[in-house]
C-alpha cells in the first residue's frame, strides 16, 4: 500500500457507493419520469442492482478479513473471489437484459418522445459513477481486494450505460429513435466482456493459480539477503484475497540450533514481506544441509 491514507479511503468505499447509488436511484428515477425516458428509468433500476452488489461487496470484505479459526485454519480470504464472481454473474444477467431490450426495441421500431431534463439526469449519473469508479478501483488495487475492483468496474459499466442513455436521448430528440436501443445493446456487450474476463480471473485464483513470475523472482532475491539461508528448495505463492500467501522450503546448516531456526524464520518472513507491496502470509519450513 503506497500511502497510509489508502486504508481510510478503502474503508470508506462501501459507504460512498451506498450513498452514491441511492442518489443515482433518486436522480435517474425522478429525471426519467419527468423527462419521459424509459432508458433512464431502466438505468435507475440498474442502480438498484448496483446497491445490492455494493452490500454484497461489504459483506464479502467483512467476512474475508476474519481471523482463521479451527474450522477454517487457512482463513476466509477466498470469500472475496466468490463474492466477486457473484457480482459479475449478477451484472451479466443485467447486461443480457439490456441487450434483449435493445434488440426488441429496434425490431419493433419504438418511437421515444423525451424531454431534455432526462439528459441532465444522465449527465449527473455519468459524473457520479465515474468518481465512484476511480475511488473504488484505486482503493481495491491498493488493498488487493477482488470484490472491490469488481464493484469498481460495475460503476464503470454504469458510466457506459448512462452514456448510452444520453446518446439515445440526443438521438431521439433528433428523430433517430433507433440510437437509444442500439447504444444500449453495444453497452451490454461491453459489460459481458468485462464480466467474462474477471470471472475467469477470480475462478483461477480459487484454484490457487500461481501469481506472476516477477513476484516469485523478487521473493527469491529477498531470500538471498538472509545470510543464514544456505539454499532454496521450493517456494510457492498464491492469491488469498487481500493477502499473498507464500510457502517456502529452505536449507540451513545442520549445526543450526532451534533458537537460530526461529530467528531465521522471522528474518525470512520480513524479507519476503519487504519484497512485495501487499499484506503477506509466509510459511517457512527448514531442512538441514550438511556441510560435509
Amino acid at each position: 500500500m503506497k500511502y497510509r491514507a489508502c486504508r481510510k479511503c478503502a474503508d470508506s468505499v462501501g459507504v460512498v457507493n451506498v450513498v452514491g447509488n441511492i442518489l443515482m436511484i433518486l436522480i435517474k428515477g425522478y429525471m426519467g419520469v419527468v423527462g419521459q425516458s424509459r432508458g433512464l428509468i431502466a438505468d435507475a433500476v440498474h442502480s438498484c442492482a448496483d446497491l445490492l452488489a455494493t452490500l454484497v461487496m461489504i459483506i464479502g470484505l467483512k467476512l474475508s478479513d476474519r481471523e482463521e479459526d479451527a474450522d477454517y485454519p487457512y482463513g476466509y480470504g477466498k470469500i472475496e473471489y466468490i463474492v466477486s464472481i457473484i457480482i459479475y454473474l449478477f451484472l451479466m444477467v443485467i447486461a443480457i437484459f439490456i441487450i434483449y431490450e435493445g434488440i426488441v426495441s429496434i425490431v419493433q421500431g419504438r418511437k421515444v418522445i423525451i424531454c431534455w431534463s432526462a439528459a441532465w439526469g444522465a449527465i449527473i449519473a455519468i459524473v457520479i459513477n465515474e468518481l465512484m469508479f476511480r475511488q473504488s478501483v484505486c482503493a481495491g488495487k491498493q488493498i488487493n481486494s477482488p470484490s472491490m475492483v469488481a464493484k469498481a468496474w460495475e460503476s464503470r459499466s454504469d458510466v457506459y450505460a448512462s452514456i448510452a442513455v444520453l446518446i439515445g436521448i440526443i438521438g431521439a430528440k433528433l428523430g433517430f429513435h433507433f440510437m437509444d436501443p442500439l447504444a444500449a445493446a453495444v453497452v451490454g456487450v461491453i459489460i459481458i466482456k468485462i464480466c467474462i474476463e474477471y470471472i475467469r480471473e477470480s475462478s483461477l485464483n480459487l484454484l490457487d493459480k500461481a501469481p506472476e513470475e516477477e513476484i516469485l523472482v523478487n521473493a527469491k532475491k529477498a531470500l538471498g539477503t538472509v545470510d543464514t539461508v544456505r539454499g532454496v528448495k521450493n517456494i510457492f505463492a498464491r492469491e488469498l484475497g487481500q493477502y499473498m500467501e507464500f510457502e517456502t522450503e529452505l536449507y540451513v546448516s545442520a549445526e543450526t540450533s532451534v533458537s537460530q531456526c526461529e530467528t531465521i524464520k522471522k528474518n525470512v518472513k520480513q524479507a519476503i514481506a519487504s519484497s512485495i507491496d501487499r499484506k503477506t502470509i509466509v510459511k517457512v519450513r527448514l531442512f538441514a544441509f550438511s556441510d560435509s
